[in-house]
């Protein structure tokens, strides 16, 4: 466990901090009003991208402004008539939205982002989220530094292809000093997949290549300024263990927890007896026994949230024929408890925390089941996968509805007035440009029944307009919704766009380094809501999870298991009102 000094230090967060009992508040004094708003600010920033195998060097210019109505607004241009690509729309929203989650600004602004060029890569990401950060802060953009990377919602710059084309571009165009890069990508495969080293193009033009791990590091180089450290922690390289999340108060009713895990894993042992895809089951059994192991280390949540995951896997494994009366069934019970959550809004942060386990379980089950019977009357081959997922959503959903009976509402205060619709909307659309974006480049091929991220997406993509209709005007079910939304696009988007590797190049470390990362991040936001009072058990539980798993197999992409607890941590945050000052 961390030691008490780090959680004084996520007290210095420029904030001032109010227990529990009263709301959770941070002067934030970006935008140049008391308030948070903007006063109308603008900044241009160099964007490396590839097109058809050419690097280029475009300006994107961004502005921030209060917007009219209270509303948050993207308007994206570029100088083409035939529109944006969705994977610079979704690039972009992802960049607002990190820089929202990671900051707590308010969400009510209304951004404009122009390129002078066709961009259709995610390597404007970065970039863009630290142009925002520091259109925030007040900074200015040093000339002669560009910034090439891709960016997660928990502030990672992640790995993009095309690096040594653009490197060549920039030498072409000339005014830049300094490239960074993500780390581990200074030798970059090129278009014909050969290792490039790009400190050696880069002295051809007389400039520099500076790995970055994350938009903070990145931001310190482009503007000269740090951003607060309380804030944007800055990880090691690779710590060993990683950081975990200070201990809070002793969590009533360990029974509840016991009672939630073993269900779980008997589903998983259920499925496992007809099991066909050895793969799927092998992967069962490694999750259960990690939740196993969470479990005698006294970690409930962190058990429920590896057993749950052992349970789906398992279930898709041995999964039967579909059949469209059980995943009828399936559906109205989980718009039952979707309409069960819209009912009882949470009233303090730990019953927040459980509220949004059993709503996006729920929605897992409900989306995941429209999708089943629709493929069940198209002949699709994803009808199984979609049906044994959706039962076993309803089933975590129920274990989790349960847990929330058992603990009780716990503590830490919401506030009345957080923004949760202006929250809702950002990351309800930031989960539509992730979606577009990644059915953009997967065109019109089937979902792959093997596939359960894609299958995921794909489920929650047909039922929006349902859920969106379930959650009618509820601030809390809709945003509750919209982040169980968009944490569904984050896996098979990463997947989508991962870069290869060339031969010879060890990414160990670098992934090591963008595990820690996302570690961190999610350790500062999960204590932030300790030192407001709040157990938050479930988010807790996910963030231990997501640290076994990203340890176990520190894979690239393997950062992205951080996405959920992050994202339910930073939502959780907005509820208790850290977006006002």
């Amino acid at each position: 466990m961390r030691a008490c000094a780090a959680a004084v230090t996520a007290l210095a967060l420029a904030c001032t901090l109010v227990l529990a009992g009263c709301d959770l508040g941070f002067s934030l004094g970006f935008g140049g009003k008391p308030d948070g708003h903007f006063e109308g600010s603008e900044l241009t920033v160099p964007v490396l991208y590839v097109s058809g195998g050419k690097g280029g060097v475009a300006t994107q210019r961004i502005t921030a402004e209060a917007a009219d109505g209270g509303d948050l607004s993207i308007d994206i241009t570029e100088n083409d008539v035939s529109g944006v690509a969705p994977v610079t729309q979704s690039a972009t929203w992802t960049a607002v939205t990190a820089a929202t989650l990671l900051t707590g600004a308010r969400p009510d602004t209304a951004y404009t982002f122009g390129f002078d060029a066709r961009i259709n890569t995610p390597a404007a990401g970065a970039v863009t989220a630290v142009g925002v950060l520091a259109l925030y802060y007040g900074s200015e953009i040093q000339p002669g530094v560009a910034l090439a990377g891709g960016v997660t919602p928990f502030g990672t710059v992640s790995p993009v292809a095309g690096l040594p084309e653009q490197v060549s571009a920039a030498i072409e165009a000339g005014g830049i000093d300094t490239i960074l890069v993500p780390v581990g990508q200074r030798i970059a495969a090129d278009a014909n997949g050969q290792p490039i080293d790009l400190d050696q193009v880069a002295a051809t033009g007389g400039m520099t290549i500076t790995e970055v791990a994350d938009v903070a590091s990145a931001y310190a180089i482009m503007t000269g300024e740090d951003l607060p450290e309380a804030a944007f922690p800055t990880p090691a390289a690779s710590p060993t263990p990683l950081p975990t999340a200070t201990e809070g108060p002793a969590e009533p009713g360990d029974d509840a927890f016991d009672i939630a895990v073993n269900s779980a894993l008997a589903r998983a042992e259920a499925s496992l007896t007809t099991a066909s895809d050895a793969s799927l089951a092998e992967r069962s059994r490694a999750t259960a026994d990690r939740a196993r192991a969470l479990r005698e280390a006294g970690d409930g949540g962190g058990a429920f949230a590896a057993a749950a995951t052992a349970a789906d896997d398992a279930a898709v494994a041995g999964a039967p024929a579909a059949d469209a009366v059980s995943v009828g069934v399936t559906r109205t019970a989980a718009e039952d408890l979707l309409d069960e959550a819209s009912q009882s809004p949470p009233e303090t942060l730990d019953a927040a925390d459980l509220s949004l386990e059993v709503v996006g379980a729920a929605a897992d089950a409900y989306a995941l089941a429209a999708y089943a019977e629709a493929a069940l009357d198209a002949g699709g081959e994803a009808a199984p996968t979609a049906a044994a997922l959706a039962a076993s959503a309803l089933a975590r959903a129920q274990e989790s509805a349960a847990l929330r009976d058992a603990l009780g509402t716990g503590a830490g205060s919401i506030s009345r007035d957080a923004d949760l619709d202006g929250l809702g909307s950002l990351l309800r659309r930031a989960a539509i440009a992730a979606t577009d974006a990644y059915e953009s480049r997967a065109g019109d091929a089937p979902v792959s029944a093997g596939d359960l991220p894609a299958v995921r997406l794909a489920a929650f993509d047909a039922a929006r307009d349902d859920l969106e209709s379930i959650a009618d005007d509820d601030a809390w079910l809709g945003l509750a919704l919209a982040a169980t939304a968009f944490s569904r696009t984050v896996p098979p988007l990463a997947t989508q766009q991962a870069v290869r590797v060339p031969e010879g190049v060890d990414p160990t470390a670098a992934v090591q380094q963008r595990i820690a990362v996302g570690d961190e991040y999610a350790v500062r936001a999960v204590d932030a809501l300790a030192d407001a009072g709040a157990e938050v058990p479930l988010v807790r539980g996910a963030l231990s999870d997501a640290t076994a798993t990203a340890t176990a197999a520190p894979a690239p992409g393997a950062s992205s298991v951080y996405a959920t607890p992050f994202l339910r941590a930073r939502v959780l945050a907005f509820a208790a009102g850290v977006e006002r000052e």
